[in-house]
């Protein structure tokens, strides 16, 4: 009998939980049959998994607090009855979001028993919701650096500080390296942003910085900047129309050919604040890119040495970064260096490996 999963994905535009939960799907038996709940058809529209359309009024979508929160939450609800009613069961629920925003999902599990498994890929704010959501679900499996959050979430109803390994497992991410184009030789130094535009992401910080590097090197005919950027359906995003044109900046949207793109570049950049882990960091790694990240005590800050297999810089500090850059658009053979060995980390990171627990937990 062919055991049927739901993908339950509330949120209106692409990210890295989708693009985390279409990974370990290609690797599931063949015999399980996917559908994905979801208001984002064109993040799952390549792929081979049934779409079912999450009915999502516009004006509700990026409420997260409050009476309109709750508006949409009971409406989600709604949405989800009526796809259990029309498909009939499936053997699981997948929540990709976390459970403050997957919190539809559990008020179901209140009225109809479902087995739900929850990823939880960034911190998790502590309320009620999502202490409910946590005390809910069958299985989680957490990224490390969410630990904390979880932990706090789960205070008023525990006694100490540790949490039920049988239910809570830690994972981190992975990639499959058959899919990334590795760099290719090119006359000029390429440096590549990519990321939403969700403020804390800080692209202004990368802005600034290459104002700040043509201003004062006479060689900017020598590198170009690639920003991808996805434009998120909510207000606590950076508005791009006030950033003023620079020449050798070149911006894309929601780019199909982010591989191509990568792979003409040299120098990956994050300025994102304690990102939580940094997909598109591992795959620039992967790509043979050389990396440079904040040192804010996030994921890569702690498994990434600098000078060796990064280049790191002080936290929202553009002097900082700049002259971080310098160090390897002015030094090829450092450049080199420090891409060849973040290439060799990047191994480590198996899709199958890492996702092997998530993989067993879904058939059984």
């Amino acid at each position: 009998m062919i055991k049927r999963i739901l993908i339950y994905d509330p949120v209106p535009f692409k990210g890295g939980s989708k693009k985390v939960m279409k990974t370990i799907l290609a690797e599931l038996p063949k015999d399980i049959e996917a559908w994905v709940l979801s208001n984002d058809e064109e993040s799952w529209c390549e792929s081979t998994i049934n779409f079912v359309p999450l009915f999502s009024p516009h004006y509700l979508e990026d409420k997260t607090t409050g009476l309109l929160y709750f508006l949409k939450q009971f409406i989600y609800l709604l949405s989800l009855l009526w796809t259990m009613i029309k498909l009939k069961r499936f053997t699981k629920i997948i929540a990709i979001s976390g459970p403050n925003v997957d919190f539809a999902l559990y008020l179901l599990s209140e009225l109809i028993h479902i087995n739900v498994i929850q990823l939880i890929q960034g911190n998790i704010a502590k309320s009620k919701v999502a202490t409910f959501g946590l005390l809910r679900a069958n299985k989680v499996f957490y990224l490390p650096s969410t630990y904390q959050s979880i932990i706090q979430a789960l205070k008023p109803h525990k006694n100490n500080s540790n949490i039920d390994k049988t239910i809570f497992t830690p994972f981190v991410n992975g990639i499959n390296k058959a899919k990334i184009k590795p760099k290719k030789a090119h006359s000029q130094v390429g440096l590549l942003w990519a990321a939403s535009l969700l403020k804390w992401k800080r692209v202004e910080l990368f802005i600034d910085a290459i104002s700040t590097l043509n201003a004062m090197d006479d060689n900017a005919k020598n590198y170009f900047a690639n920003i991808c950027y996805i434009e998120p359906k909510t207000d606590a995003y950076f508005n791009i129309a006030q950033v003023r044109h620079i020449d050798n900046v070149f911006w894309y949207k929601d780019p199909e050919n982010l591989n191509d793109i990568r792979a003409t570049s040299s120098i990956f950049i994050s300025t994102s604040e304690k990102e939580p882990f940094g997909l598109s960091i591992l795959e620039a790694m992967a790509a043979g890119l050389a990396i440079v990240i904040p040192a804010d005590d996030a994921y890569w800050d702690q498994h990434l040495t600098d000078g060796y297999n990064c280049i790191k810089y002080n936290p929202n500090d553009i002097n900082s970064l700049v002259e971080a850059l310098l160090r390897l658009i002015n030094n090829a053979a450092l450049l080199s260096k420090i891409a060849r060995q973040a290439k060799n980390s990047a191994q480590h990171y198996c899709h199958v490996r890492c996702y092997a627990q998530i993989l067993k937990c879904i058939p059984h």
